[in-house]
């Protein structure tokens, strides 16, 4: 692309440089270079060059008019060639003097030296003698015959006729050069010339069509001669400067190039021709080849844009296409990877893609034919409007005997094309079955650390119940005493019982219904079950409760705090206290424990709920009471935070959300 472009730069540039070069060339008869680098501008030293040459001495024809003549009644020598070697002469600040005299006197003193300056056409034989300045304006040669002679169109109509020329003039060497006789008739001026023809001594005369026209308007014979349509030649007239005067040809040029710039030779035309185009008809091919250069450039220019445009456009469409390949070709690899089924759906639950793993399970056949994703997994039926309208939360469907966890994302497209939806079947039936079975263990575990305290809890009644029942084998004649020991036999085994009983409850995995439950009652009873497990370790438990009602779990809650209460008592190995507070929100109840114990680094925060990670020492922590703490929130769609700080303590926050209709029993 980068190449291109620059390719497209360059070229505008050069043709813009081409189009420059030609129009300046054209215009102002130097090319760009000379014309920026100022070669035209008259410097100190050509100055001081006229100031060594002197005056400039022009001669010319004195009864050529308008380009030059000698007026009858003022004799000052005028006409267009004459204003504007004046301007000339202004330009380059120095004297240019005029000498009228016959045409062909005037070739010869520019020949011998004597005049320094003659306008003309310029030629090959004239070339040997003079050297040419640029352009100074255009003109053409004509023929002027009678309006009798109807057959004269063209130059070559003038073989072997009778034809006036002047003496000198451009229009005999042009002739002498064609392919057929001529009949030369000279005269010195052109307005001699015209008197022969009127005297029928010539059949036709040839010159410039300027003074052509100003003799036919002089003499009215517009009415009985006429100038044949189409001329001889169309040439710029120059200056002819002779062959030892480079420097001062070099200098004149200089100056005609200035006047180029300027409106003087448009308001001398005016002044002579009442028009404001260069006299002649030469300019105009030129500026035509220069316009047909510049439009020629641009349609060019257009074309190689769009053709690179064209070219960058199908450079782009293929690289776009090529990687939308590798995309969707990288993207149907990563999807084949995954351990879980990937599949996209429609509004209609049609089936547009999926990974291996989906054919793997369910076969390709029935996505050859389009059909409805529930047609293949008919339980899908059941959750299809949740799936389309995905709201977060995962959804577990049993497929085969084994239980599936899906879930949905929808996918933003364009607005052209239809609306889809993601969704991710996992198999976690494997994963339910060791979880459960982690549960299980975990519980274990916990009852295992128990041992000790319910041991003792059931020692005390028993040793009550065996020494009051040795006093009344002893002593079964007091009735007192006998009434006495019977009640105390009854309330160590009612205490027993009530020990029994939350091992019992604590032991429920089944039960994971979810009812209205008191939240003082519940932390009461776990805390006094884990009562005697904390004397041991010189931890007491402080309790800031109110009685509040909530529905959820009360398994999975007992197992929380149970996990909560143990890590908070080995947190503090010298021993201290604990603090259980509940705290009723709008919306939620915020249960806390809060130790002061050894707290967290930042480091260990981050990866406590993560399964089989522990900071105990081996044999002393499974690494599994945090991430069950956590499994069984999001059960309860719980959250749990944790605020710690290192030799300050450890704060964990539970958030339980508040069902319709719970309320506060206090």
């Amino acid at each position: 692309m980068k190449k291109r472009i620059a390719l497209l730069v360059v070229m505008t540039i050069l043709l813009g440089v081409i189009t420059a070069s030609h129009y300046i060339r054209i215009t102002y008869h130097m090319s760009l270079l000379e014309y920026f680098s100022g070669k035209h501008q008259i410097t100190p030293a050509d100055r001081d060059y006229l100031e060594r040459h002197g005056p400039i001495i022009y001669g010319s024809g004195n009864n050529s008019p308008p380009l030059y003549y000698v007026d009858e009644e003022t004799g000052h020598y005028k006409g267009v060639v004459i204003d504007y070697l004046q301007a000339l002469s202004l330009e380059l600040k120095t004297e240019i003097q005029y000498q009228p005299m016959t045409w062909d006197e005037a070739l010869k003193s520019l020949e011998a030296g004597e005049t320094h300056l003659c306008d003309m056409y310029p030629s090959k034989e004239r070339a040997r003698k003079y050297l040419f300045s640029d352009p100074i304006y255009y003109q053409r040669g004509i023929i002027l015959v009678s309006s009798d002679n109807t057959t004269l169109q063209h130059v070559s109509g003038l073989a072997g006729l009778r034809v006036g020329v002047q003496t000198g003039d451009y229009a005999h060497e042009f002739l002498r050069n064609q392919p057929f006789e001529i009949d030369f008739v000279f005269s010195e001026n052109y307005e001699e010339g015209l008197q022969k023809l009127l005297a029928d001594e010539v059949d036709a005369i040839v010159g410039d069509e300027p003074v052509m026209s100003y003799l036919i308007q002089k003499y009215r014979l517009s009415e009985d001669y006429r100038i044949v349509d189409e001329p001889m030649y169309e040439l710029p007239s120059v200056l002819g400067i002779p062959q030892d005067k480079s420097e001062l040809k070099r200098i004149i040029d200089k100056g005609i190039a200035s006047l180029n710039q300027t409106t003087v030779v448009n308001k001398i035309q005016q002044k002579w021709f009442g028009i404001s185009t260069p006299i002649g008809k030469v300019e105009a091919p030129t500026h035509l080849s220069f316009f047909f250069l510049a439009g020629s450039s641009l349609i060019l220019l257009v074309l190689v844009t769009v053709v690179i445009w064209n070219l960058e456009l199908k450079n782009a469409v293929l690289q776009r296409t090529q990687a939308l390949q590798r995309s969707e070709k990288n993207l149907q690899t990563v999807m084949d990877e995954l351990r879980y089924m990937v599949m996209v759906v429609n509004d209609q639950f049609q089936l547009l893609t999926a990974n291996r793993q989906y054919y793997h399970h369910f076969g390709n056949g029935q996505f050859q034919h389009h059909s409805t994703l529930e047609e293949v997994i008919p339980s899908l039926s059941k959750v299809k409007h949740l799936l389309l309208n995905p709201t977060g939360n995962v959804i577990e469907i049993p497929i085969k005997g084994r239980t599936y966890q899906l879930d949905a994302c929808p996918i933003q497209y364009g607005s052209s094309m239809e609306a889809a939806t993601l969704l991710m079947m996992e198999d976690i039936t494997d994963r339910k079955i060791h979880e459960a079975q982690l549960f299980h263990d975990h519980k274990m575990a916990a009852i295992g650390q128990l041992a000790a305290g319910v041991a003792h809890e059931i020692r005390n009644p028993l040793g009550l119940i065996r020494n009051y029942t040795f006093i009344m084998k002893r002593s079964d004649s007091d009735p007192l005493l006998l009434k006495k020991s019977l009640q105390l036999i009854d309330q160590s085994v009612e205490k027993a019982s009530n020990v029994i009983d939350n091992l019992l409850n604590f032991y429920r995995l089944a039960d994971s219904d979810f009812r209205e439950i008191n939240l003082k009652t519940l932390i009461e009873e776990v805390v006094s079950l884990n009562e005697n497990l904390m004397k041991d370790h010189t931890v007491y438990c402080r309790l800031v409760l109110h009685d509040v009602s909530i529905k959820t779990c009360e398994a999975s809650l007992k197992h929380i705090l149970i996990n909560l209460l143990n890590n908070a008592t080995d947190a503090m190995p010298q021993g201290g206290q604990i603090t259980v507070s509940l705290r009723e929100k709008p919306d939620t109840i915020e249960l806390r424990v809060i130790d002061k114990g050894m707290g967290m680094s930042e480091e260990t925060r981050e990866m406590i709920f993560h399964p089989f990670f522990t900071t105990k020492r081996s044999g002393k922590g499974t690494g599994l009471g945090c991430y069950i703490v956590y499994s069984e929130l999001v059960k309860l769609k719980g959250e749990i935070a944790v605020i710690s700080k290192q030799h300050v303590g450890t704060t964990m926050v539970i958030k339980l959300k508040k069902a319709a209709g719970d309320h506060d029993e206090a």
